[in-house]
C-alpha cells in the first residue's frame, strides 16, 4: 500500500514541485485550500502532510495544529521561506512539527525526510488500537498529582529565580533539580530519574544546544522545554530537526503557561515511556557534523556514563 501524502501551498508553481518528487511513490493530495486539506485528513487516512506556512486563509502551524487533534499519527512537516520566530515557535508549540524545512529545499533531503516521516507512520497506523492516554498530571484544582517513577524535573539554568519558579509551580509533589552548569545536568541525570527537562540555551556563557540534541537522540523518552529570550532563528530550527524540543517558551517566566507546559511534557513523557513504539514519531535528524566537536566529545563522554548507570540499574 502507498502511503498518503498531503501537501499544502497557496502557490500551483511549488505544488506541482513538490507533486514531481513523491508522486510515484505515494497516494497523493494536493491542494492551495488550508480548509480542504484539513476536510482531506477528516474523511482519510493520511500518512503525512507537507504543509507551507504562509497561506492567506490559515498558516500553516495552525493547519498543522488542527490535524495533530484529529490524526495524532499524521507526521506533520512546515515548509516556509521565511526563518520567522512566530512560525518556528508556532510550528513546535501549536504543531508539533517533526520537521521544520526551509525554502529552497534540497531535493533529495526532502524525499529522504517525507520517506522517513512516511515509514514511521505506517508503524504508527499500523500499532491501532491507539495508546491509553497517560495519567493527569493536575488535580481538579490545578496541582500536580504525585509522580510516577521516572519524572524527576530537571532545570538546567544558572539563574536560580527560575529554579525557584519551577519549584513554586509544581509544588512538593513533584521532584525538581536544579543545575546551574553542564557538567551538574550530566552528574543529576546520571544520579536522578529525569523525565523534563527545563533549559536555557547558555549557561555560564557556554551554548548548550548541542548537549541538548545529543540527549534527545539517546534518551528519546526525555521530554525538553527550551525556556529562553534568544532569538536565533537557525539555533531554534536545528533544535526543532536534531533535538525534538517538545516547547519553546519565552523569558521572562509566565508561570500559568510555564504550569500548563509542564504538566503536557509530563503526559509526553509518560506517553513516550508507556509506547517505546510512539518515540519513533519524535525521531531526531542525524547531525552530520557536530558544530562543537570538542563540546560533543563531552557531551556523549556524559552520556557514556549514564548509559553506563542505566545499564546497571536493569542488571540490579
Amino acid at each position: 500500500m502507498k502511503p498518503t501524502l498531503v501537501l499544502v501551498d497557496d502557490e500551483e508553481r511549488i505544488l506541482r514541485s513538490l507533486a514531481m518528487l513523491f508522486r510515484p511513490h505515494y497516494s497523493l493530495f494536493t491542494t492551495v485550500d488550508a480548509r480542504e486539506a484539513l476536510d482531506y485528513v477528516r474523511n482519510h487516512p493520511t500518512h503525512v502532510i507537507v504543509s507551507d506556512q504562509r497561506m492567506p486563509a490559515m498558516r500553516g502551524a495552525d493547519l498543522l495544529k488542527a490535524v495533530k487533534d484529529i490524526s495524532p499519527n499524521t507526521m506533520r512537516l512546515l515548509l516556509t521561506g521565511y526563518s520567522e520566530l512566530e512560525a518556528i515557535v508556532a510550528s513546535v508549540n501549536e504543531g508539533e512539527v517533526f520537521r521544520f524545512i526551509n525554502k529552497p529545499w534540497d531535493a533529495a533531503e526532502l524525499k529522504q525526510t517525507v520517506n522517513h516521516a512516511a515509514e514511521i507512520a505506517l508503524n504508527l497506523f499500523s500499532a491501532e488500537p491507539a495508546v491509553r492516554p497517560p495519567v493527569a498530571t493536575l488535580t481538579e484544582t490545578g496541582s500536580f498529582v504525585a509522580p510516577q517513577p521516572g519524572e524527576g524535573i530537571l532545570v538546567i539554568d544558572d539563574d536560580a529565580e527560575v529554579y525557584k519558579a519551577v519549584q513554586e509551580i509544581v509544588g512538593p509533589a513533584q521532584p525538581v533539580h536544579w543545575a546551574s552548569s553542564l557538567e551538574q545536568a550530566f552528574a543529576l541525570l546520571a544520579e536522578r530519574e529525569i523525565g523534563v527537562v527545563i533549559s536555557e540555551l547558555f549557561v555560564r556563557r557556554e551554548a548548550i544546544a548541542l548537549a541538548l540534541k545529543l540527549l534527545k537522540a539517546q534518551h528519546p523518552e526525555v521530554v525538553t522545554i527550551v525556556m529562553t529570550p534568544f532569538q536565533d532563528t537557525t539555533v531554534l530550527i536545528g533544535l526543532i530537526n536534531q533535538g525534538q524540543v517538545y516547547r519553546f517558551l519565552p523569558k521572562p517566566i509566565r508561570r500559568g503557561p510555564l504550569g500548563m507546559n509542564i504538566a503536557s511534557a509530563l503526559r509526553h513523557h509518560r506517553a513516550l515511556k508507556s509506547a517505546p513504539r510512539l518515540r519513533e514519531a519524535h525521531a531526531v535528524e542525524t547531525l552530520r557534523q557536530p558544530e562543537d566537536s570538542v563540546m560533543a566529545t563531552r557531551v556523549m563522554g556524559f552520556l557514556g556514563r549514564l548509559r553506563n548507570r542505566n545499564f546497571a540499574s536493569s542488571r540490579a
